[in-house]
């Protein structure tokens, strides 16, 4: 069985390839988007301080800090191509750069699907039902299938201070930007859960677990590497 999630970046794909072809630019921003802040810090437009003091944050809250083509596919069917995009997690918003200003997506409830640099982005601030905020949101739709995977970015902050009792040392006394990564999986029954271990997405399968049991044996799989887990996921799907 082919994953729907081939098909979606085959899309993004045949979008921008139509779109290059035929010089068509529909750099369309939904209603509801933004003028988001630009302040230049100390020479550094990506340097963002901190919300409860003027520290600076070291780092880049993007996944990728230069704005790249995308696709916007809203529920209505309707499809902005060529939109520059760029996914702020640590905002856990996207942003749009149109006319030379930098817009935030504020209406996400309007957007289907988000295609940017071969991945597929949806919005669900209910995905994990009794979590805080910034574990929902914005996922990348890895696997669509009769099991899902999610992939949940989010950036943590961490201030290096001085340590009294550590001999010598002292921090900087500056934020730095932690990455974090969750997986999500969806069963069959519609239900998420956060694959932390082999046992919890076993604990959250209905058949197949002891092949799904011996593949992970057998192929020495890692379930918190990315590209393992997709493997596993896959495997399953085929079953």
């Amino acid at each position: 069985m082919k994953k729907k999630v081939f098909v979606f970046t085959f899309l993004i794909f045949s979008l921008v390839s139509f779109a290059q072809t035929t010089g068509l630019s529909t750099i369309e921003v939904p209603r509801g988007s933004r003028v988001e802040s630009t302040t230049i810090v100390d020479g550094v437009s990506t340097h963002n301080y901190s919300s409860k003091s003027n520290i600076p944050v070291n780092g880049i809250p993007f996944l990728k800090e230069d704005f790249q083509a995308g696709v916007l596919e809203l529920n209505d069917g309707k499809k902005s191509i060529d939109v520059l995009l760029r996914y702020n997690i640590a905002k856990d918003a996207f942003e749009i750069l149109h006319k030379n200003d930098t817009l935030r997506l504020n209406r996400p409830f309007a957007v289907k699907y988000i295609y940017l640099d071969d991945k597929v982005f949806v919005f669900d601030p209910k995905l994990r039902k009794g979590v805080d905020r910034k574990h929902n949101g914005y996922f990348e739709l890895r696997v669509d299938d009769k099991l899902s995977l999610y992939i949940k970015r989010w950036k943590d902050l961490s201030f290096d201070s001085f340590v009294t009792n550590y001999q010598g040392g002292s921090g900087t006394k500056e934020y730095y930007y932690v990455d974090k990564i969750g997986f999500i999986g969806k069963n069959e029954k519609g239900k998420t859960f956060l694959i932390k271990s082999t046992k919890t997405l076993l604990a959250n399968i209905d058949d197949h677990k002891s092949e799904l049991k011996s593949f992970i044996k057998k192929n020495k799989i890692k379930i918190k590497k990315e590209s393992d887990l997709i493997k596993v996921v896959e495997y399953y799907n085929s079953l």
